[in-house]
């Protein structure tokens, strides 16, 4: 995405379409108050939205939620690369319902579900980030999501948890991971 700092994001907005580049849902159109925002789309964001849009769950002016990574690159601006997506109902505030660069929504940890990250355990990973989330009740937290590819694919299964990637990801030290992450995070307060 360019050489600067990513950042997460999370856009609640309504569906207003999606842009096609060849044959690929490339974009998706979000309206939230006065903004209209075109984010790009990961393979599994991609994958969210053509499953939603084929079981006839999504429409034009429904409410989604869409989350992602967020990178300023000096030529282009401001890019967004949405990672997950998912239906939601309307915003019960009128308040902002983005959040850009820290507020307090759930942390995202992504995992990479695609083949080369799955052969090396990425299904194992996301498997028990999900048990452990659930069992410990940290899932108010943490958002856990599959995620298309993160690069670097012979060193998978990827994770990024808020900011940082991890490479070589083990099933019995993901949980671990965000805790550490979780702590550290705590402690900056």
């Amino acid at each position: 995405m360019g050489h600067s700092h990513a950042s997460s994001f999370c856009v609640v907005g309504q569906f207003l379409g999606y842009e096609l580049k060849g044959h690929k849902i490339y974009r998706v159109h979000l309206h939230q108050g006065q903004d209209e925002y075109r984010l790009k789309l990961s393979s599994g964001a991609r994958d969210d939205l053509l499953r939603a849009a084929l079981d006839g769950n999504l429409k034009i002016g429904d409410w989604m939620r869409v989350s992602g990574l967020q990178e300023m690159d000096r030529k282009k601006g401001l890019k967004l690369k949405a990672h997950s997506l998912s239906r939601c109902g309307k915003p019960k505030k009128k308040s902002k319902s983005s959040s850009f660069q820290g507020e307090s929504n759930p942390m995202n940890v992504l995992v990479c579900q695609k083949s080369n990250c799955r052969k090396r355990g990425g299904k194992a990973v996301m498997k028990q980030l999900q048990k452990v989330a659930s069992d410990r009740q940290f899932s108010k937290k943490v958002s856990i999501k599959s995620a298309g590819c993160m690069g670097k694919c012979s060193k998978g299964p990827s994770m990024m948890i808020g900011k940082t990637k991890y490479r070589k990801v083990k099933a019995t030290k993901a949980s671990y991971l965000v805790e550490q992450y979780l702590k550290s995070k705590h402690n900056r307060k």
